[in-house]
């Protein structure tokens, strides 16, 4: 390269179209509603503790009612104490109770098992667990209730 040509810094990936009310996520490459943001590293396994003790304190039968009625909002019971939500990028909406099912069923069976929800966690571009992958979902952290209007 020759003196005085400038240099372009080429990616393999292109940021898409974003709508109105939405970002564009540069750390998980997700267009994301604006108010929200992906829940940090910190957040996922905080909500991860705290669900292990309310279960433990509600002796799994209140955590497991508590987590029906919430995920209809796309939460698990610690999610919704700690302002975070399951989002499913493909759609745009918050996951519904099926895909919530399918991400604690998965998350339980495989976490335990074969830890790949550690893996995943660290390895995701979008902090998903592997119960988030088999889901499609990703957690936001949604503090003032945006995904819900």
């Amino acid at each position: 390269m020759t003196q005085g040509q400038d240099t372009v810094a080429v990616t393999s990936r292109y940021e898409p179209a974003v709508p109105p009310g939405m970002y564009f996520d540069r750390g998980s490459w997700l267009v994301l509603p604006e108010g929200t943001r992906p829940a940090r590293i910190s957040q996922v396994i905080a909500a991860y503790a705290l669900a292990v003790l309310l279960f433990v304190l509600t002796l799994g039968a209140g955590y497991l009612i508590w987590a029906v009625v919430t995920w209809g909002q796309g939460q698990t019971p610690a999610q919704r104490l700690l302002g975070l939500r399951c989002w499913r990028p493909d759609t745009g909406r918050v996951a519904d109770r099926k895909h919530m099912a399918i991400r604690q069923v998965t998350g339980l069976l495989l976490n335990g098992e074969a830890l790949l929800g550690v893996f995943i966690l660290f390895v995701g571009e979008s902090l998903n667990s592997v119960g988030d992958f088999f889901a499609g979902t990703t957690v936001l952290y949604d503090p003032g209730n945006v995904l819900l209007k």
